[in-house]
């Protein structure tokens, strides 16, 4: 896979424009409601610290996810693996609260290839679900479960090497915290 490529691909895809410019209003609309909304926003896109928050929470779940992969294939520990996957799940919500946030003040290109990495995450989520439901259950669905965390944690990675082409070669004028 030719990343760079990907990287042109996601950021001339002007077809995302339109749904891009649908959600973004309607971050946009919750967040101004009122001065406490911005407040929160603010502080959720970073205000309080000098940067966004996301690239930093991200850093727990994409951690935790990788862990679990190592403790699957390396370890032998698959209940271990499960925890890690638990924590990875949990802590999710407020990285998807801060990119959405972030991704909302982004330039056109920015968040086309935004677009194309919340995808990308999505999968990943998704496959991490799956692989710990099937972890719950009793008719041994290990074997599934471990395939599905390997598509997770590439999609989440794929996902990763998208959210830093945004934040290293996409910033612009509009993303001042």
């Amino acid at each position: 896979m030719d990343i760079g490529n990907l990287y042109r691909r996601a950021e001339s895809a002007r077809q995302l424009d339109g749904p891009s410019i649908g959600i973004q209003r309607r971050i946009l609309g919750a967040v101004d409601r009122t001065p406490t909304t911005r407040k929160i926003a603010d502080a959720l896109r970073g205000s309080l610290v000098g940067h966004p928050l996301h690239p930093a929470l991200v850093t727990v779940p994409a951690g935790a996810w990788t862990a679990s992969v190592i403790f699957d294939f390396f370890v032998r520990e698959p209940e271990t693996a499960r925890r890690l996957i638990a924590l990875g799940l949990i802590t999710t919500p407020p990285v998807l609260l801060t990119g959405w946030l972030d991704w909302s003040e982004r330039s056109d290109t920015a968040r086309r290839v935004g677009l194309v990495h919340a995808a990308a995450n999505g999968v990943g989520i998704m496959s991490f679900i799956a692989s710990y439901r099937l972890r719950a259950c009793e008719t041994g669905g290990l074997r599934s479960a471990r395939l599905l965390s390997l598509i997770g944690l590439t999609a989440v990675s794929v996902g990763g090497a998208l959210g830093g082409h945004i934040v290293f070669r996409l910033m612009d004028a509009s993303t001042s915290v």
